[in-house]
């Protein structure tokens, strides 16, 4: 691939320096984004809302305790019938306090349903670490990929002053005569060539920066620098060789193995629904009556009747009740096997998602054999290359060399740096992959 084409899609970080810059390793940068990215707290968040439903089905365990009040006054008195004379009663108005007590014994369904909400906290909290491993591997391939628009860059700027001191010296040996004209030409045009592409970096280096700022949670206006380089992290590179590939870490895995709990649960609370509910509860009222002053007329006798009020006891009351659920339509054994048939499918998406996870897997390790081979290749290409136009550039001083062949060597060793870089990026990079697929925290 052509170095300038090559380039331009690098993404890379700016290089301005000021006092207030944020300048992050790859650590600090992961710290940073596992504390501040939105996506992160709102993980956090849906866990805790889970806690707390799951805190409350724990408390249908616990008795609960009804209190009541009524009061009812009568507007127009009500009548009453006394040895078969209509009169006006002299009540005024009635009142009545009650508490009620009611605590289940045994509620099947109760029980399962706290069992689902430990289930949901579960998959809440696998929810939450699938999150924090998918941002870890975003953050970690940004950081890789800025530190390898560095390098590139770095490896640019010094092809660009190989060009430049090329150019200087054709053009003062064209102008003592001892260089042709086409020298000074196609050195000025090599190196005029690489400026565009200069330009075209630094405009990604922004675009990088944004991104990598996205992903931490950090103002766009906050000046950041990433410290480090790929040359640094040339140990890490290293053969992976016959390794066993396991899967049980991977978070997509273990949040559908967390789904089928739920649907086994959910049949289970679906099967309580054919079982009787024992409860125990009590009561107890205290009621109160009163009596308007009025005269009522018995008999053609005036009877004076005095204002009064009464309060009373009507006794506490305890007991069981037990329900038995007798026929419901045999709507609970339907939703059973709909329950069953999502576990069907389930069990098939697991399946098919955990062959295709063991081909993402073996597919970063072979990328990382590859890389190696290929940074292997690539460090000798940069000796070799180095020597060649060290060996090019006295045969144009001695003039035994020409102006194409110092440029054909120059512009060897700025690429074979650049290869040099990309295959520790694609090292890296297959890595970051392999243990996210892994689910490596």
């Amino acid at each position: 691939m052509n170095a300038c084409l090559l380039l331009m899609c690098l993404p890379v970080i700016g290089w301005g320096q000021s006092n207030d810059t944020l300048k992050v390793n790859l650590q600090q940068a992961l710290d940073i984004a596992l504390s501040d990215n939105p996506a992160i707290v709102v993980a956090d968040l849906e866990l805790k809302r889970v806690d707390y439903s799951r805190q409350n089905a724990w408390l249908g365990l616990l008795p609960s305790v009804n209190g009541s009040a009524q009061y009812s006054k009568f507007v127009v008195p009500a009548s009453m019938s006394m040895m078969g004379q209509l009169m006006d009663s002299p009540t005024d108005f009635n009142a009545s306090l009650g508490v009620s007590l009611s605590l289940p014994l045994f509620a099947p369904a109760l029980w399962r349903s706290i069992q689902m909400t430990g289930v949901d906290m579960q998959l809440a909290a696998e929810k939450a670490r699938a999150s924090k491993i998918t941002l870890r591997n975003d953050v970690t391939k940004a950081y890789y990929s800025i530190l390898l628009a560095q390098d590139s860059y770095k490896s640019l700027q010094d092809g660009y002053a190989v060009a430049r001191q090329n150019y200087e010296e054709a053009r003062q040996r064209f102008d003592l005569g001892l260089a042709a004209e086409y020298d000074y030409i196609s050195a000025e045009v090599q190196m005029t060539n690489l400026q565009p592409t200069l330009l075209q970096v630094e405009t990604g280096i922004a675009q990088a920066k944004m991104y990598l700022k996205v992903l931490m949670g950090v103002d766009g206006a906050v000046p950041l620098a990433v410290t480090g380089s790929l040359t640094e992290l040339e140990a890490a590179v290293a053969t992976t060789g016959a390794r066993d590939i396991a899967l049980s870490g991977n978070a997509d895995l273990r949040q559908l193995d967390i789904q089928q709990q739920l649907l086994r649960k959910s049949v289970q609370l679906q099967q309580t629904q054919w079982m009787p509910t024992l409860a125990a509860f009590g009561n107890y009222t205290y009621a109160g009556t009163g009596n308007r002053q009025t005269t009522i007329n018995f008999g053609g006798m005036p009877i004076a009747v005095p204002a009064s009020t009464e309060w009373f006891g009507q006794g506490l009351i305890v007991g069981l009740q037990l329900n038995v659920p007798i026929f419901n339509g045999s709507s609970n054994l339907i939703k059973v096997k709909q329950i069953n048939l999502q576990q069907r499918e389930l069990a098939l998406q697991r399946d098919y998602l955990e062959s295709s996870l063991s081909v993402q897997a073996r597919t970063a390790l072979d990328n990382m054999d590859k890389a190696v081979k290929q940074m292997e290749s690539a460090k000798k290409g940069v000796a070799l290359s180095e020597k060649g136009y060290s060996i090019s550039a006295k045969r144009y001083e001695t003039g035994a060399g020409t102006m194409l062949e110092l440029q054909s060597a120059a512009l060897a060793l700025t690429q074979s740096r650049l290869s040099y870089h990309q295959a520790i990026a694609d090292y890296l990079n297959a890595k970051a992959d392999y243990e996210k697929i892994v689910g490596n925290d």
